[in-house]
């Protein structure tokens, strides 16, 4: 016997599309900022090109669905960043290392986050849409 489904709480379609906006906006701040550091990191401050491709290709690997927004994207990019993250971690806990280690793991949790509830957003701003209650 299947249980009745509650009908869930009305959404406030308006809401979530400014939720929505500001997250894709702090994706993209974030996005470009990690970018942006491993250049800097690699090209300044005596890193390599081999260490720079190894760190931008995986970003670059969901960029194509990133700019056509694609929930899945976000979604990849969210377990790709958890490397990041752990790199980040590991690194910020070691005495001699720089500033970059930091601003690394920064950068990653904050778009972590960001995707996350982007891809979120956007599954309850469709289904607001279509009239699909959860």
């Amino acid at each position: 016997m299947a249980k009745d489904k509650k009908p869930g709480k009305p959404i406030d379609e308006a809401l979530v599309a400014r939720k929505l906006a500001f997250a894709r906006k702090l994706n993209w701040v974030c996005y470009g900022g990690l970018l942006l550091l491993f250049v800097v990191w690699n090209l300044f401050l005596g890193g390599s090109f081999k260490w720079w491709l190894l760190q931008t290709v995986p970003l670059l690997l969901v960029l194509p669905g990133l700019l056509k927004q694609r929930q899945r994207s976000y979604l990849w990019l969210c377990f790709i960043l958890l490397l990041y993250i752990t790199a980040g971690i590991v690194d910020v806990m070691m005495p001699t290392r720089g500033w970059q280690h930091g601003a690394l793991t920064a950068l990653s949790l904050i778009l972590f986050v960001s995707s996350m509830m982007t891809s979120r957003w956007q599954v309850q701003l469709h289904n607001a849409r279509t009239h699909v209650s959860l």
